[in-house]
């Protein structure tokens, strides 16, 4: 992720995006047809690569196409990635279980085969961002875009919690839907997509930080009550409010990061998804060892304070006015 934006300035986002899906529909099919673990995580690697570059250089052209149609839709392109989370979490399992691991990954080709064909026809040419910033330029944008970073690890930290452990959070509270292991996920995506369909009205009338704050602090809330309440009914209402808290908060990271430095879109959100590599590569081991020593109740009241840590950094973040404010009418 982190040097796909390096990428994206030299070949521009539509040439890159073009290359990249099919590399990431060929990871697909290696990571699911694997039959013995060199295979496994050498498809693993690839799928990780490419599907990590393409998230980085796809939100900087949606970035872009929000700034060609001057209304925010940023968010909303996001809310389409949660509906089809959403809706292929519990199909694929259980076409998985059924037909075996091949059915997944075709399903995953013909998808990846639908989204080249649609970047070949309709995402616009645009020239690469070229030549880098000047040095001082670049220092001024820095510490805004590593904070950016911080706040965005920990937040996909959480959010990667929430859908890896959800089956697992579910077998505690309801072990007669165990078998579904979908459908945690199912309904994280869905009350993911609930919010993002609207957060764009949100991000207008308020803007991007505070709608942020408001956010972390609901999505703080709902893992506290996860923490501290083993009521089914609770746990699915606070379960409910930290997809929904964490929703728009990734969207609009990126769309700060984006607006900071609008020349080179896909560097700026490069360099935070590279800074936020880390917090999101050891929380699913770290959430999984507090788990296993602990509980798991437990591990999902630390996320409620790795969220305070990030709501700290929002504030932070404040103290650095947008570059260039990006108020787009609805």
């Amino acid at each position: 992720m982190a040097l796909s934006g390096k990428l994206a300035r030299h070949t521009g986002n539509r040439s890159a995006m073009l290359v990249i899906i099919p590399l990431a529909a060929l990871a697909t099919l290696i990571l699911m047809a694997s039959g013995s673990p060199f295979v496994f995580f050498a498809g693993l690697a690839l799928f990780g690569a490419s599907l990590g570059s393409l998230d980085v250089i796809m939100n900087a052209e949606g970035s872009a196409i929000e700034r060609d149609v001057g209304r925010p839709i940023f968010v909303t392109f996001h809310g389409a990635a949660s509906s089809g989370m959403a809706g292929l979490a519990i199909v694929s399992s259980f076409i998985s279980v059924t037909i075996g691991p091949w059915g997944p990954a075709l399903i995953a080709a013909a998808c990846l085969a639908t989204a080249w064909l649609a970047t070949y026809r309709h995402v616009p040419a645009r020239p690469p961002a070229g030549v880098a910033q000047s040095a001082g330029e670049a220092r001024s944008h820095r510490t805004p875009l590593l904070i950016m970073g911080l706040a965005a690890g920990l937040v996909i930290a959480t959010e990667t919690a929430a859908v890896m452990w959800s089956a697992k959070l579910l077998d505690e509270r309801a072990p007669a839907l165990a078998a579904f292991a979908g459908l945690g996920a199912a309904f994280y995506g869905l009350c993911n997509a609930a919010l993002r369909f609207q957060a764009d009205r949100l991000r207008h009338r308020f803007g991007d930080l505070p709608l942020m704050m408001a956010s972390l602090f609901a999505a703080i809330l709902g893992f506290a009550a996860l923490g501290l309440s083993q009521d089914f009914a609770v746990s699915v209402t606070a379960f409910a409010l930290v997809g929904l808290g964490t929703a728009p908060l990734i969207p609009c990271i990126f769309a700060l990061a984006a607006g900071r430095v609008p020349e080179n879109r896909a560097a700026a959100i490069g360099f935070v998804s590279g800074v936020a590599g880390l917090p999101r590569t050891l929380a699913p081991w770290l959430f999984g060892w507090i788990a296993a020593s602990v509980s798991t109740s437990f591990a999902f009241a630390l996320c409620a304070a790795v969220l305070a840590l990030a709501f700290a950094l929002a504030v932070a973040l404040r103290g650095y006015g947008p570059v260039k404010p990006q108020r787009l009418p609805l």
